[in-house]
């Protein structure tokens, strides 16, 4: 979808990452943790500090088990 502005792109979870394509790398190219988004698919981890990767690790870990549930 288009979005219009940077708060239709949902959380900000630091260096440029936002939660639309957080939800993306989970649903379109199986990304499960943390380390996935930050390492394996781009280098962002580099960039984020502890507590903005413990952020986005909770926002990883409560959104799939929402999505199983």
């Amino acid at each position: 979808q288009n979005c219009q502005n940077l708060s239709a792109l949902g959380t900000h979870f630091g260096a440029g990452l936002y939660q639309r394509e957080v939800d993306y790398l989970c649903q379109q190219e199986w990304a499960h943790c943390a380390e996935d988004i930050l390492w394996r698919r781009s280098k962002l981890g580099l960039y984020l500090t502890p507590d903005q990767v413990g952020t986005l690790q909770f926002y990883l870990t409560n959104g799939l088990l929402q999505e199983a549930g």
